[in-house]
């Protein structure tokens, strides 16, 4: 790993509150994740013990709804995927970490999503100082209030987060949900991004091949315009 790379992105505070915020969202995922999945699985079990005519494939028709406090961090998570220069001000971050606790406020009782808020805080409000050793203190981070983690963890978190980044991208290109120059000016943005970061370039090139393989398919049907004449058709 090139550690002046590392180095200089870490410098840049804007980024860094990008990648924490992200990776605390990550972390919020999959700790929900296992939640939601067993509460799913018991109010199934509990539908079907209370009405067995409805058989294992009955749907459920009646609507969902997000509560407020959902909505908001809903709303954090796109402006963090949707963010042009993947960075968010130190402002951004504070009103953050306040939606994430008010979410998280309605789940005091579930022990593993206590203990994920836990980590999630003690991230927002680190300094997350790099611990390189044997070097000098590159990051310009404080050691004495940061939380340590080393260079490839670090590298991990924004592999992790850039990779979340891309697939939305190509969700959003593949669905056709944004217009194709909004889809290209993002995939540029990422390529400029990873020109200057060759430590994170190497490992995301497929995800880049597979978005450029796909924004060339939608270009094709728009190639030629209405109208015009190939050279065989030239008198």
């Amino acid at each position: 790993m090139v550690l002046s790379e590392l180095a200089a992105r870490l410098n840049c505070a804007e980024y860094k509150n990008w990648v924490k915020a992200g990776h605390c969202l990550l972390l919020l995922r999959g700790c929900l994740q296992g939640f939601v999945a067993r509460e799913v699985v018991a109010f199934h079990r509990g539908l079907l013990a209370a009405a067995p005519n409805l058989g294992p494939r009955a749907t459920c028709r009646s609507g969902s709804r997000c509560s407020p406090r959902a909505r908001q961090v809903i709303r954090c998570r796109n402006e963090i995927m949707h963010s042009s220069e993947m960075k968010v001000s130190s402002l951004w971050l504070r009103d953050f970490q306040m939606k994430i606790q008010n979410f998280l406020n309605e789940f005091k009782n579930i022990p593993e999503i206590v203990a994920a808020y836990a980590r999630i805080e003690q991230l927002l409000t680190s300094d997350w100082a790099v611990h390189i050793p044997a070097e000098d203190q590159l990051d310009g981070c404080e050691y004495e209030t940061g939380v340590y983690l080393s260079e490839s963890q670090v590298n991990e978190i924004e592999m992790e987060l850039l990779k979340e980044k891309l697939q939305e991208i190509y969700l959003q290109a593949q669905e056709q949900d944004v217009l194709p120059e909004e889809i290209l000016n993002r995939l540029e943005v990422v390529k400029e991004f990873l020109r200057n970061n060759e430590d994170l370039r190497n490992g995301l090139t497929e995800d880049i091949q597979k978005l450029d393989s796909l924004h060339l398919q939608h270009q094709k049907p728009s190639s030629k315009e209405p109208g015009a004449q190939t050279p065989e058709g030239k008198a």
